[in-house]
């Protein structure tokens, strides 16, 4: 995996359920857009959720990375769609939901997603899954999510859920970082008036690693790399 595998030294395992907090003005999309647009091209099966982003603006992005969307022709990347039906309309994609409350989710999850699709992914991100508190409560959410994620964990890929800074509370983001292998933070800061975005691995149980920031820059594509 890109970009955490270069600060980590070392492929991740396989089966690691991993959260990414992300401040709302840092371009967390960019960032997981790096990590699923490389994957599918050396053979691995992606999958992008999306609550927050259309499906063809991600569609924009990615095809500006070359050969890429021959890897979607071969099925090796694929988009869920949870944002469109938001809009009122309806989702063109394959795999999509038209609900954010867990009481209709929780069933799709368990028949579809779970026993159908997601096993069959190597690796597994999420724009956004905050939108998710606006239809549950957060005590439902962690009940829920503390359900699943032994599940997750056996799949044979690597899972990236992502949740928004400070706006949730404290006891939330403390559950998530109790449930999750590893953790990912994504901030910017502002130096000589210019925005920079800055990485971190904050943990990743089991594993010495680094856990200071690193500067990241946008390339020519839209997508990310780590600053040398």
């Amino acid at each position: 995996m890109p970009i955490i595998s270069d600060i980590l030294g070392r492929k991740i395992e396989r089966g690691k359920f991993l959260i990414g907090f992300y401040d709302p003005a840092a371009d967390w999309l960019s960032f997981i857009l790096t990590l699923a647009s490389t994957l599918p091209q050396k053979g691995y099966v992606v999958n992008i959720t999306t609550t927050s982003t259309s499906p063809s603006e991600i569609r924009r992005i990615m095809n500006q990375v070359p050969k890429l969307k021959e890897t979607e022709v071969a099925n090796r990347l694929t988009i869920s769609d949870i944002y469109t039906w938001q809009t009122g309309r309806k989702s063109d994609e394959a795999d999509t939901a038209d609900s954010l409350s867990l009481a209709k989710a929780s069933i799709d999850f368990g028949t579809k997603w779970l026993k159908e699709s997601m096993p069959l992914y190597d690796f597994v991100v999420t724009d956004n899954y905050s939108p998710f508190m606006r239809y549950n409560e957060e005590r439902v959410f962690t009940q829920w999510l503390d359900k699943i994620v032994p599940h997750i964990r056996e799949m044979r890929g690597v899972r990236i859920w992502s949740f928004n800074k400070r706006v949730h509370s404290d006891a939330l983001y403390a559950t998530l970082e109790s449930l999750a292998d590893g953790i990912i933070e994504l901030d910017y800061r502002e130096t000589a008036g210019i925005l920079e975005h800055m990485l971190r691995v904050k943990t990743m149980k089991g594993m010495l690693h680094p856990t200071d920031w690193r500067k990241l820059r946008l390339n020519s594509n839209g997508l990310m790399e780590l600053s040398t």
